[in-house]
């Protein structure tokens, strides 16, 4: 069971939410990082149930949905 993660999202349970874009975006990674953030963002295909970011990846989602 994945334990709760401070400064972001609570409800995603995934063990793998460090590489979730809620989890970047609570630690300045869109600022810091622009052009990778921009990478994972463009032509999205999936859009996240709980925060609602897209992403291209549904990997990089809490929650994914297709769009």
């Amino acid at each position: 069971m994945a334990k709760e993660h401070p400064k972001d999202n609570a409800q995603c349970k995934s063990d793998e939410h460090t590489k979730h874009l809620c989890y970047f975006v609570s630690y300045g990674y869109h600022i810091n990082d622009e052009q990778d953030y921009k990478g994972l963002v463009e032509e999205p295909k999936f859009k996240c149930y709980f925060c609602g970011r897209t992403a291209h990846c549904a990997e990089s989602l809490c929650k994914p949905m297709d769009l």
